[in-house]
């Protein structure tokens, strides 16, 4: 909703949203006051549109035509290109870790220096920068 109220400063521009928005006043102080009751005006006269009318963020368009799946369809063509990397000398830090289906526990923790914080345990085979190379940081 909106209004004008005097109160404290003068004459002020008050808009209330919904409780469901946040339940927000604001507080315009528009001078002269002949423009704060024309600013008021142009924004009921807004309000009333769009409420006959409101945009929920999703345009459509209804074609009349519709067309067939197989014209839709896009024929799969192959790549000739190969991927290559070399792996971690211990292999992918990443599925060592995640895909340890028989782990109870975490590792015991152990102070890493170079962090300067206690970390679990890394597995036989990896190194703390290997790890890292995981995230590609």
């Amino acid at each position: 909703s909106s209004g004008i109220n005097a109160e404290y400063g003068g004459t002020a521009l008050v808009i209330e949203s919904l409780r469901n928005a946040g339940g927000y006043v604001l507080g315009f102080r528009i001078d002269p006051v002949e423009r704060l009751h024309d600013v008021m005006k142009e924004i009921q006269s807004l309000y009333r549109v769009y409420s006959a009318n409101p945009i929920f963020g999703v345009q459509h368009k209804i074609e009349d035509k519709v067309e067939l799946i197989e014209q839709l369809t896009i024929n799969y063509e192959e790549d000739d290109i190969e991927i290559t990397g070399e792996e971690a000398e211990g292999g992918d830090a990443f599925a060592a870790y995640y895909a340890d289906a028989n782990k109870a526990s975490d590792g015991e923790p152990v102070f890493c220096v170079q962090l300067g914080l206690a970390i679990e345990s890394i597995k036989e085979g990896y190194t703390l920068e290997s790890l890292w190379e995981v995230t590609g940081i």
